[in-house]
């Protein structure tokens, strides 16, 4: 059992990003502020590259969102270190390592609110097709759709794991094979700023947390009724279990927040504005030229010869 742990233990942590110089290592999950930490956290080990973002012709809403790529927060991922460091980071007292946690049903909510319901650049289209909008009199009934999203992940989870910002909290952080120092919930006041000061005194820095990403402003208790909520517990039930979450007493029969014209007009212009954004990043992929792309194919080449393990390398597809 140890060796099979010692295997796959590297695997699990498969989005675990590591600042080597504070000795900080940080498991991010989708949609709990995962935008906000890794902009901190890397601002904190020095490695923030803001000029990067201007180059980055893949998708993105808004400047910020470029922090996920690597280039620009320029964290060191865990699965390029060697077992040796992988190891002394998971097991030495040396080594700080976090992650942080949000009530099941907001991450629910803001995973749907930005993946499906804005359509986010690189959102599957299988995850799109599944969540089509319900209207009332032309407009979007925003409760109903959210609620036809839970039934249909709620019936076939398994469909929306092409997207981790449906996977449960449980199925990234692995928190029965690692000791976690600090495992924050966000939504307890205090508590992030509580791992920054933390951070902060670690790395000899004083940066301020950002708030990143911010949503449409509707709340989940707006369009989230029993139904719903008990659709949205049963499907994330290992976040429950394993971190304790309490049950949500929503015990409304039904829910309706159906979209007034303004509101419908700014939808369309959002997803619209979104899918010109990709339309846009396409041609740009298209003219970088022959040259650019034959430098890529070399590199990519490259790191296959010296690496043959890394088939899953981000580098290998990410410009």
């Amino acid at each position: 059992m140890a060796n099979e742990q010692q295997h796959n233990l590297p695997e699990l942590l498969g989005y675990a990003l590591v600042a080597p110089r504070i000795k900080v290592m940080y498991v991010p999950t989708t949609k709990v502020a995962c935008s906000t930490l890794k902009l901190f956290i890397s601002q904190a080990e020095g490695c923030y590259n803001a000029s990067v973002a201007q180059e980055i012709i893949t998708p993105n809403i808004s400047q910020e969102q470029t922090v996920h790529n690597y280039r620009v927060h320029g964290l060191t991922r865990f699965l390029d270190m060697n077992d040796k460091e992988k190891w002394e980071i998971i097991n030495s007292p040396d080594w700080l390592r976090i992650a942080a946690l949000r009530d099941p049903i907001k991450r629910a909510y803001s995973s749907w609110e930005n993946r499906a319901f804005l359509r986010a650049p690189g959102t599957p289209q299988s995850v799109i097709d599944a969540c089509g909008d319900v209207l009332v009199d032309g407009r979007v009934d925003v409760a109903a759709t959210f609620k036809k999203f839970a039934r249909v992940i709620h019936a076939d989870r398994d469909s929306f794991a092409i997207d981790d910002h449906f996977r449960p909290q449980f199925n990234t952080l692995y928190s029965n094979q690692v000791h976690y120092h600090h495992l924050i919930r966000i939504d307890n006041h205090g508590e992030m700023q509580n791992l920054a000061d933390i951070v902060n005194k670690r790395a000899g820095t004083n940066i301020a947390l950002q708030r990143l990403n911010s949503g449409l402003g509707i709340k989940p208790e707006q369009v989230c009724d029993k139904e719903t909520a008990d659709l949205i517990a049963a499907t994330y039930k290992e976040d429950y279990e394993w971190f304790g979450f309490a049950a949500h007493q929503i015990n409304a029969p039904t829910a309706s927040f159906v979209l007034d014209p303004l509101q419908q007009a700014l939808l369309l212009n959002l997803r619209q504005t979104t899918e010109r954004l990709q339309i846009l990043s396409r041609a740009a992929f298209n003219r970088v030229g022959f040259r650019y792309g034959l430098t890529q194919m070399r590199k990519s080449l490259w790191i296959r010869i010296t690496n043959p393990k890394a088939k899953g390398d981000t580098r290998l597809l990410q410009w």
